[in-house]
């Protein structure tokens, strides 16, 4: 049996992820409506999709990035802690990789 903060963390969370999907869905249906259409220029779907880059940056930096640094702490075989280095390391090997991977797509 879960306690009472428990269930009402679990409550929340998923409070959440539903407000996420019925924003989806209210996203997707924009372009069934072509009047609704005309209102995405170009400036307002490069200030979106700058808002939303800079969303993932915060999640890459600040969430995924300290459990990266965990995972590495953790690690049994390393008698030092490095995991800080590692994560940075694996990090940026990652943005080159994207760069490489622009470049060659172009």
């Amino acid at each position: 049996m879960t306690t009472d903060s428990t269930n009402g963390d679990a409550a929340f969370a998923f409070a959440l992820v539903c407000a996420a999907g019925g924003a989806t869905g209210l996203g997707a249906s924009v372009v069934f409506f072509p009047s609704l259409v005309k209102l995405a220029s170009k400036r307002v779907l490069a200030s979106s999709l700058g808002f939303s880059a800079g969303v993932m940056l915060y999640v890459s930096f600040v969430e995924i990035f300290q459990k990266s640094v965990l995972s590495f702490e953790m690690d049994k075989k390393r008698a030092d802690s490095t995991g800080y280095v590692y994560a940075t390391l694996c990090f940026f090997l990652g943005c080159f990789i994207m760069v490489l991977l622009d470049i060659l797509i172009k």
